[in-house]
């Protein structure tokens, strides 16, 4: 199926376990003070991983329930934000020596984000939390400048411009406008009955969705 996705169409667990076992958090590829590196979130550490060696460049415990860090870390300049289950929300700075990179808390926020990874734009970071709600963070002080209501369990999100393209687990599609002054909902689509888990892709202006029983394309102008 092929449909246009625009203003005006609207109607519409992980476990505990060791350090080593397995974590749903993804690694992410960053340059961090100059140095070119995989950051990856386990149970318990953030950390910064030589591509060449495989050496820790440099590390940072996060604390969260039962070593639920799930969420992909967001990178912003030489500095990392995370979120986690039962820990709050952290942002850290990595300052370069000459043998390693020192971690610094800038700040921290009792606001929880899950499993739904965050974005970030001009300055400010929008983040769906463990209760369900949407968050937008001010990075500079980590001040929250508002939370909704509840949607959905789970968020993926992709970003275009000021815009973010926001997909629940209940196959609802959401078009958000980045503002830090409000939620502004410009859009909002029921696509799908079945769960919507996977994150959404989106390439040259079109945007898969794949469902429990089906997979979905749209086009977003």
């Amino acid at each position: 199926q092929r449909h246009q996705f625009q203003p005006g169409m609207s109607k519409r667990i992980p476990g505990s376990g060791s350090e080593r076992s397995n974590e749903p958090s993804m690694p992410a590829l960053a340059t961090i003070n100059g140095k070119r590196q995989a950051v990856v979130q386990t149970r318990k550490r953030l950390a910064g991983i030589d591509l060449e060696s495989g050496n820790e460049l440099w590390s940072q415990d996060v604390p969260a329930f039962r070593g639920m860090n799930i969420l992909t870390p967001t990178i912003v300049n030489n500095s990392v934000f995370t979120s986690s289950y039962g820990g709050g929300s952290f942002f850290y700075n990595l300052q370069a020596s000459e043998s390693s990179s020192a971690v610094k808390q800038l700040w921290r926020n009792k606001v929880q984000g899950y499993m739904s990874s965050p974005v970030v734009i001009d300055g400010f970071l929008y983040l769906h939390l463990r209760n369900k709600r949407f968050a937008c963070i001010e990075l500079s002080t980590g001040k929250e400048r508002w939370i909704t209501t509840p949607f959905g369990g789970y968020w993926s999100m992709a970003v275009q411009d000021d815009r973010i393209l926001a997909l629940d687990e209940r196959g609802d599609l959401l078009l958000i406008k980045a503002n830090p002054e409000k939620f502004d909902l410009i859009d909002k689509r029921h696509i799908s009955d079945d769960p919507t888990w996977a994150h959404l892709a989106v390439s040259n202006g079109e945007v898969f969705i794949r469902t429990l029983k089906s997979q979905i394309a749209f086009s977003w102008k």
